[in-house]
């Protein structure tokens, strides 16, 4: 929202309809401590679908940008393509981490197992697809186990816990399914899988990681959105990458690796939007933020995604220098 107000535009901010108090918070603070005059910013909380659905659809409303799933994505697109809507979005991801043999494993995969299970997995950019090397894979499989084995989840209020709940029952049951369905398929439950026996209320869920995952399979393509963490084995870099690029999401990923070189081959290879190198963040207010494939349209941040927010305009003029 503050790029748009700063490239003069009105905002009207919809919160999802399960997490409307900071949406409710932000438009508190804007309207009692700024002087953003009033009707510039609002924030429209409903538990409807319709109101977003509306937005979409209305010939008033000149651009919308959203951060969701991918099939609200495409419905919105529907909805403004009547009125050729301006849109921008960042949706659903399903990031690889191409592990490769000579990395610090005792430095990435801990970081790995910690990033699937703060938010309890709850992010689009986590690289929940973990890739590691034939020739190290148990190593790196015993590392992951005792991470997630012992990651402390509970009630996120009380200090030294990292993993709360899932947003939802509802989000729960989708995480446990695709569990299941990994198994199904030939995955092995190395740990997790479940609910936790000491955490009856709440929509807790075990860290969960999965080995021996077909890249293929429905949990190795499909978002989660939960605390899991899928491991496959490759070969060659040339692998690795085939497996990275195999699916229809693009916005994130990640390279471990000792030789810088190498590591940037790799990322350079790889069809998303974003990569991480070594634990280090692609995020910053100068640095482009938008996904490739069905992972969205458009970026934020960066100077790219102000001009998200504006319109060009060429005008001609006479020469008004007498020759």
């Amino acid at each position: 929202t503050v790029p748009a107000l700063m490239a003069g535009n009105t905002v009207v901010l919809k919160p999802a309809q399960l997490t409307p108090w900071s949406g409710s918070e932000y438009g508190r603070i804007v309207a009692e401590e700024t002087d953003i005059p009033a009707g510039v910013f609002n924030v429209v909380v409903s538990n409807a679908n319709e109101v977003g659905a509306a937005l979409s659809a209305d010939p008033r409303v000149d651009m919308i940008t959203f951060t969701g799933s991918t099939a609200t994505g495409r419905a919105i697109l529907a909805a403004g393509a009547p009125t050729v809507k301006k849109t921008l979005l960042e949706l659903g991801g399903k990031s690889a981490h191409i592990v490769l043999d000579d990395a610090d494993f005792g430095s990435a995969l801990p970081m790995a197992a910690m990033m699937a299970c703060v938010m309890s997995g709850q992010s689009c950019i986590l690289p929940s697809r973990i890739l590691l090397p034939r020739s190290r894979y148990d190593e790196g499989i015993e590392v992951l186990k005792n991470m997630m084995e012992n990651f402390p989840v509970g009630d996120p209020w009380t200090p030294g816990n990292m993993q709360g709940p899932q947003i939802s029952d509802t989000q729960r049951q989708k995480v446990l399914g695709l569990i299941r369905s990994g198994i199904d398929s030939g995955a092995r439950l190395v740990t997790g899988g479940g609910i936790p026996e000491n955490l009856p209320v709440g929509y807790y869920t075990q860290p969960t990681l999965l080995a021996d995952v077909d890249p293929d399979s429905q949990v190795a393509q499909e978002e989660i959105f939960g605390p899991v963490l899928t491991v496959t084995p490759y070969d060659t870099d040339d692998e690795a990458i085939a497996i990275a690029n195999n699916s229809i999401y693009g916005l994130s990923g990640e390279v471990s690796s000792a030789d810088v070189d190498r590591a940037f081959a790799v990322a350079t290879r790889m069809r998303t939007g974003n990569v991480t190198f070594n634990g280090k963040s692609h995020f910053g207010i100068n640095s482009p933020f938008g996904g490739t494939k069905q992972s969205g349209l458009g970026y934020r941040n960066g100077e790219e995604g102000y001009k998200e927010y504006l319109d060009a305009k060429t005008i001609g003029m006479p020469d008004t220098a007498a020759s």
